[in-house]
């Protein structure tokens, strides 16, 4: 019986040693190359030579564009030229005051597609160029749900997450947008009050276990220093139906990102645009991502 015993946990622990050193390999080398990506091929992009050659503009306006290649989607927002992203959230059906992760509100915000939030939002902006889901969230049945790490929007903490600690507490990062640059690093529950920028998501590391190697839906975002001024003037957003981690990490550090986080993903990815689906799907979402072009 013994023998049995020591025969079943060996040849358990063989069979994951090739995931678990697939996933310690890939770390490493994020950590040995410094997460730069050796270009193969290359096309002039805010001045830069940068390995995007074949992707195709599906769309253009003031400081943005809207790259495609088989089935991937990226943005390139350029504050420096006055365009902007905001992180909108559906209407609040209950604020939950006090009750977040960090001693904030951890609100239920009303649950829409890209498509609906396009509809309510393009009528009164005209500058609107693309809709994308965001937050990591309670994908319950209810109508309307929490979000599950914090979000700040036009100077206000929306919502501390309740997830806290309990979840990610080694790998998650802050995306804070000024209205002329944008930074990622790694999160502290201080940023959210301390911070001057008025917009700012928790995501997770581009290693983090959202099932690394698996091709489902992806949203990330990555911000890009394309003047050599040391301040990134550029957000990138990374949107595809079938991704690994490390693919969509590095097709934005191809286009030029520095640093790059993970939103939500799976069935929750989708992109909206000028009146247009680019990537469907029919879940509804609490929290999402505008981008706003230049005037």
């Amino acid at each position: 019986m013994q023998k049995k015993y020591l025969m079943l946990l060996l040849s358990v622990t063989l069979a994951v040693l090739p995931v678990g050193r697939d996933i310690y390999e890939y770390r490493n080398t994020l950590n040995r190359k410094n997460n730069a990506i050796t270009p193969s091929f290359v096309e002039d992009i805010y001045g830069q030579h940068l390995p995007v050659f074949q992707w195709e503009i599906v769309l253009e306006s003031a400081g943005t564009k809207l790259y495609q290649q088989d089935g991937d989607y990226v943005q390139i927002i350029d504050l420096s030229r006055g365009a902007s992203v905001r992180f909108i959230y559906g209407k609040m059906t209950d604020i939950n005051r006090g009750r977040g992760a960090y001693g904030g509100d951890d609100p239920q915000l009303e649950r829409q597609t890209a498509e609906q939030f396009w509809s309510e939002l393009a009528p009164v902006n005209s500058q609107l160029f693309c809709i994308s889901n965001g937050q990591f969230f309670r994908n319950d049945r209810n109508s309307a749900t929490g979000l599950a790490f914090p979000v700040k929007s036009d100077g206000k903490v929306v919502s501390d997450g309740y997830a806290g600690e309990i979840e990610f507490p080694e790998e998650k990062l802050i995306l804070g947008i000024w209205e002329n640059r944008a930074e990622i690093v790694p999160f502290d529950p201080l940023y959210l009050r301390l911070s001057s920028a008025p917009d700012a998501i928790v995501g997770l590391r581009e290693d983090a276990d959202k099932g690394v190697f698996n091709e489902t839906g992806r949203t990330f975002m990555g911000v890009a220093d394309t003047d050599g001024d040391r301040l990134n003037e550029t957000l990138l957003i990374f949107t595809s139906k079938k991704a690994t981690q490390p693919h969509a990490a590095e097709v934005l550090k191809n286009f030029g990102a520095t640093s790059v986080l993970m939103l939500d993903g799976g069935g929750s990815t989708q992109l909206f645009c000028q009146g247009k689906s680019y990537v469907n799907s029919p879940r509804t979402v609490p929290q999402a991502i505008a981008v706003l072009s230049g005037n």
